[in-house]
């Protein structure tokens, strides 16, 4: 029960829990299209919603195939703004939680509400993020997965031949516990589910309606193509600055006029 919640931390205001679905991966360029939140009060009674909203713009496949939320799904759906005063309500004065919600659900949801002309401001706030907490109380290191998996102590660390012994008892471990990952279309498929939204190997560059965007740099969230024609100087310094052989190589055939082309997985 999640009104559990109330007697295992303090609250003295609600704790609004929530995720959001979206256009795509920027806080700045993209729209909610989905907003859900469970509200715990401090004496234990529970709001819930699940809202579909109507983005203004159209969602690009890339997202559509991560949430399965398409235009028509949302087309005669109320807009942000049509339900912020609402929302606002639910939100306001309260402690925020969810996975991953500092980097981007609250940054994007506090433009979403600037839109409408409301000042989100959480900079102020209690947040207990969960991804934050699972990954410092987790810590993803090859010694906590040989603890995990294998119940042993990983006692020569960072030596290479031990390292590659103790990876490969993970591995005969994780083969016995998880039937699934024996077979290599799902290997493929686990290996591949996050990577696909991104053109490269580095993120540096990420597919949104089948083009390839900037995923860093003052050209973030641009088209590749757009830059091209506006800005090939920033381009000829990204081919003589630090930058790896696969990033230059995007940007070089960028330049000559051949643009990276998606190709869709038929695994």
């Amino acid at each position: 029960m999640l009104n559990k919640i109330t007697k295992l931390i303090k609250l003295d205001k609600p704790l609004v829990i929530f995720d959001l679905e979206t256009t795509g991966l920027s806080v700045v360029m993209d729209r909610m299209v989905e907003i859900a939140y469970v509200k715990i009060m401090p004496d234990g009674k529970i709001l819930k919603g699940d809202l579909l909203i109507n983005p203004e713009m159209s969602i690009p496949q890339e997202a559509v195939a991560v949430h399965g939320i398409s235009d028509d799904k949302v087309k005669n759906q109320p807009t942000f703004k049509a339900k912020a005063e609402e929302l606002w309500e639910i939100f306001k004065d309260s402690y925020y939680s969810g996975f991953n919600v500092l980097s981007y659900d609250l940054p994007l949801l506090k433009r979403e509400f600037l839109r409408a002309g409301l000042d989100f401001d959480y900079a102020q706030a209690r947040v207990i993020d969960a991804k934050i907490i699972y990954h410092f109380m987790e810590p993803r290191t090859l010694s906590a997965a040989y603890k995990f998996y294998c119940q042993k102590e990983h006692a020569d660390a960072h030596n290479a031949l031990a390292d590659v012994e103790v990876t490969a008892e993970i591995l005969q471990s994780q083969l016995k516990k998880y039937e699934q990952i024996r077979d290599w279309d799902f290997l493929y498929k686990i290996h591949h589910a996050d990577s696909e939204r991104f053109v490269d190997n580095e993120r540096k560059f990420y597919w949104r309606g089948g083009q390839a965007h900037f995923a860093f740099s003052k050209h973030r969230d641009r088209a590749l193509g757009e830059v091209v024609k506006t800005d090939p100087g920033f381009l000829q310094w990204i081919l003589e600055a630090d930058f790896s052989e696969e990033t230059k190589e995007i940007v070089r055939k960028a330049l000559d006029g051949e643009l990276p082309k998606k190709v869709e997985n038929t695994n």
